[in-house]
């Protein structure tokens, strides 16, 4: 994964985050926020199957980020807390600001792609804007390859 961390985390300030949310995140996750505290992803995709399309991932959230409020999970988990469920957090986003949503504990635990504004047809469409990515962080994070432009 190439990306510019933020920084670091303290175990205890994703203690108190977890204990702030009402719910524990998984380990691998923990792990990112204690390492990097989030990043700035360099050109990166993942490939969204049931959309059938390359999207370029461009942030993943951090605890705290000195530059913007609306780069922490906890802008974004006040922004969406009517539209998300109890055990749900935005974890990221692509340049046209659809989001990267971790599921933590259920049936539909892993990671998805929120198409949340509709932008593509089948979001409309379909009842559902949401996309089933990995089952863990960490099989999302190996998803990842370097973006290739489009030759002419």
């Amino acid at each position: 994964m190439n990306i510019s961390p933020w920084g670091e985390n303290s175990e205890e300030a994703v203690r108190a985050f977890e204990q702030q949310i009402g719910f524990s995140l998984p380990e691998d996750y923990r792990q990112f926020l204690i390492k990097h505290n989030g990043a700035r992803v360099n050109k990166q995709t993942f490939f969204v199957k049931d959309l059938d399309q390359e999207v370029l991932l461009h942030v993943l959230y951090g605890l705290t980020n000195e530059q913007s409020r609306g780069l922490t999970l906890g802008y974004w988990l006040a922004e969406h807390d009517e539209e998300i469920g109890e055990k749900e957090l935005v974890i990221g986003h692509d340049p046209g600001g659809h989001q990267i949503l971790l599921i933590t504990e259920g049936e539909d635990k892993g990671v998805y792609y929120w198409d949340h504004n509709h932008f593509f047809a089948k979001s409309r469409e379909d009842e559902g804007d949401t996309y089933f990515l990995a089952d863990t962080f960490t099989e999302f994070c190996d998803l990842l390859k370097d973006h290739k432009p489009a030759t002419v």
